[in-house]
């Protein structure tokens, strides 16, 4: 399947730059497969990766994350399984639901600062994206540089799942 990852328009506002719609789950493997067989949809090989975020107090959060994605798309549908430490950006809601809305910026630090400037809450960032709150709707966003399409390729072809395999988690997760 060719997925085209030049998008037209630059401004995160167009709904054409919102690439994934992100969705906690309590277990990655058994979400994979009932949302698989609900929604008919396949996945990107799933992964593990650490996730490294400063807060704005200067604190630096780093998380263990299993991730898929759906190979349809976009917008791909992002499942992330629910991280057991309290206060980490990818633990709530800890029984699933909606977690962000992940949008390409061409200029993402120019982004974050108009978004912060109108009254959005910076709950993190590292390198190239970062994640704003809405506080009014509650709606987080995951603004990610343009350059950052190229590890979305690597996540669609599998290339993520190879190099960083889910590890083994001991039974009643």
């Amino acid at each position: 399947m060719f997925v085209d990852l030049k998008l037209q328009s630059v401004s995160p506002h167009s709904f054409e730059n919102v690439y994934h719609i992100a969705y906690l789950v309590p277990d990655l493997l058994e979400a994979m497969e009932t949302l698989g067989q609900r929604l008919q949809i396949t996945w990107a090989t799933p992964f593990e990766m650490d996730a490294e975020n400063q807060t704005d107090d200067g604190e630096i959060e780093r998380d263990r994350l299993r991730i898929s994605y759906s190979s349809q798309g976009p917008p791909f549908l992002e499942i992330i399984e629910a991280v057991p430490r309290e206060g980490s950006l990818f633990s709530q809601p800890a029984g699933g639901g909606f977690h962000h809305f992940g949008i390409y910026a061409e200029r993402w630090r120019d982004e974050v600062a108009r978004m912060t400037k109108v009254g959005m809450i910076l709950e993190g960032w590292g390198s190239g994206t970062a994640f704003v709150r809405d506080p009014q709707l509650g709606v987080l966003y995951e603004i990610v540089s343009f350059k950052g399409r190229g590890f979305l390729a690597r996540i669609l072809s599998g290339e993520m799942g190879t190099e960083y395999p889910l590890s083994v988690r001991p039974s009643g997760h």
